[in-house]
């Protein structure tokens, strides 16, 4: 074992011994993390509408401590807390929309062990974490020799197909170390790859001249219904692992009638590229003859399409990831994403996404996030940037 390596464990093992400390200390400041993220999560922030929440993020940047806050041309709010050389920065980010509209109520119960409401968990109480982080480190007498360059990034789900983070990163001109995206849900989740996918929006009108009398006539529905059986026929390979999924099913407005339009939504994921490419050759195809076949007009509009990347599961970010969770306490469950870890790779910086706690009801009115779990995610974070900053996550 060489002298460089031997310093490199030393260090880890100073930083681990350090962590449960972390999670008590992190418990005692509760009241100022969790002010944060309810005050945000209040705050209605659809893709494409998250304005209002963003400049929360950025007054609470200025009011935590953050050098020159900035709005940027995509809408994402950012800030630098400079480190004590400031030679390179540490990405910490965290995306601000959500899946839930502007009209749906946005009211947070707070409980003594969780807390209750629309996105808590997807994602304001990670964007509450990114934002609060310099009172954490201060809390915590942390101090660092990289800059901490916090992103809260609009536009990152649906059809805004990471739109945010991939123009910071485009734009971004501070050498970066290493980034660190942040979600709510779920602890334990350590995503180092990015999984390929497709998200489509099928589209089945039902023309003027459409034949009421024909054989098979029906409306968008019935339609539809037969279009999915045809989807779900499709043989899926088991190696590279592919599933779709179908996420949205619109059509209608009454009782009595049968509709002329209908939409649905489908995403397909695979760890094989080829994979993607040959589904969605497929999926027009089927749109096509169903079209011709019913004497209806169906098209697929193509969303989203990424490609797989990822840093290997022995990179040194990803193995101390592992030894950061196991020291507490955290289960680690890999789990490729298809969100904001797509961008910041293939932007060409190593990098996760950790869950920062337990959740429940995800994408429901009554998502739900666990409290005490949640300073173990904290911890977890903070440890990881400790890590990276003393050179422990380099290859």
């Amino acid at each position: 074992m060489t002298t460089s390596i031997q310093t490199k464990d030393f260090a880890l093992d100073d930083l681990l011994r350090k962590i449960p400390n972390q999670i008590d200390s992190l418990r005692s400041i509760r009241e100022t993390f969790l002010t944060d993220a309810v005050l945000l999560g209040e705050i209605p922030s659809p893709t494409f509408g998250e304005e209002e929440r963003i400049r929360l993020a950025l007054d609470r940047f200025r009011e935590n401590g953050m050098e020159d806050p900035t709005l940027d041309e995509f809408g994402n709010a950012s800030g630098l807390l400079r480190g004590t050389s400031g030679e390179s920065a540490i990405l910490v980010m965290a995306h601000a929309d959500s899946v839930f509209s502007s009209e749906t109520r946005h009211v947070l119960e707070v409980g003594s062990d969780h807390i209750t409401g629309p996105g808590i968990a997807d994602n304001a109480i990670g964007l509450a974490a990114v934002v609060a982080l310099p009172k954490l480190l201060e809390h915590l007498n942390i101090r660092f020799k990289d800059d901490l360059l916090l992103l809260a990034n609009v536009k990152s789900l649906g059809r805004a197909n990471l739109e945010g983070a991939r123009g910071f990163l485009e734009t971004m001109r501070r050498p970066v170390r290493a980034g660190i995206c942040v979600e709510g849900s779920s602890l334990g989740r350590l995503s180092y790859s990015g999984l390929g996918a497709l998200r489509s929006e099928i589209t089945l009108n039902i023309p003027n001249d459409y034949d009421w009398s024909s054989f098979g006539a029906a409306g968008a529905i019935s339609h539809l219904n037969r279009l999915i059986n045809q989807l779900m026929e499709i043989p899926l390979p088991k190696e590279p692992k592919s599933k779709m999924i179908f996420g949205g099913l619109t059509a209608g407005s009454s009782f009595n009638t049968s509709p002329r339009t209908g939409r649905l939504r489908l995403e397909i994921t695979s760890e094989g590229d080829e994979v993607i490419d040959e589904l969605e050759n497929l999926l027009l195809e089927i749109c096509e003859q169903f079209s011709l076949e019913t004497g209806t007009d169906v098209q697929m509009e193509t969303v989203a399409k990424r490609q797989n990347c990822g840093i290997p599961f022995t990179h040194p970010l990803v193995k101390t990831t592992r030894s950061i969770m196991h020291e507490a306490g955290i289960a680690p469950k890999v789990d490729p994403s298809t969100g904001d870890l797509n961008a910041l790779i293939r932007a060409g910086h190593p990098g996760v996404t950790l869950g920062l706690t337990t959740a429940q009801n995800l994408h429901e009115e009554n998502e739900t996030i666990q409290l005490d779990p949640l300073y173990s995610g904290l911890a977890q974070l903070i440890s990881l940037l400790q890590a990276v900053d003393g050179g422990l996550c380099e290859e």
